[in-house]
């Protein structure tokens, strides 16, 4: 269980609830940021573990911003879904990743992320890139 969320929840607490999709391929990692977001207040839209749920959810809900694992298992990966979201949706994305080579670094710039939360990452981190996203969004 986080352990720094209910300090996140006063800070976020006097705007409207933000909704978040999640797209993790692992259970526990996604069950983790799931209840990480409901914490600090935010709203969850979903969790998809793949693109092309990901891309269904997003249709359905309309979140306003996508965490989005860059190394995703199946026909599409985080980088492409993350380009696919912000074209058909205008969804800006938050990239995970347990790994940071320079070349996949690189590769993610073109869906324009609004950043980039490496794995393994603290409650207040999450907290904190979700913020800055979101003040890029409206100013």
């Amino acid at each position: 269980m986080p352990s720094d969320g209910s300090q996140l929840v006063a800070k976020a607490g006097a705007r409207k609830p933000v909704s978040i999709l999640i797209v993790e391929d692992e259970a526990l990692v996604a069950s983790y940021i799931e209840e990480v977001l409901a914490e600090s207040g935010y709203r969850v839209a979903g969790v998809a573990a793949s693109g092309p749920e990901a891309l269904s959810l997003a249709e359905d809900t309309r979140p306003q911003l996508a965490l989005v694992d860059i190394r995703l298992t199946g026909p599409i990966d985080g980088i492409e879904l993350a380009c696919a979201l912000r074209q058909k949706f205008a969804i800006p994305a938050i990239f995970l990743s347990g790994l940071a080579d320079d070349t996949t670094t690189r590769r993610a710039e073109i869906a324009e992320p609004l950043g980039f939360l490496r794995k393994p990452f603290r409650p207040s981190q999450v907290f904190n890139a979700i913020e800055r996203a979101l003040s890029q969004v409206a100013g």
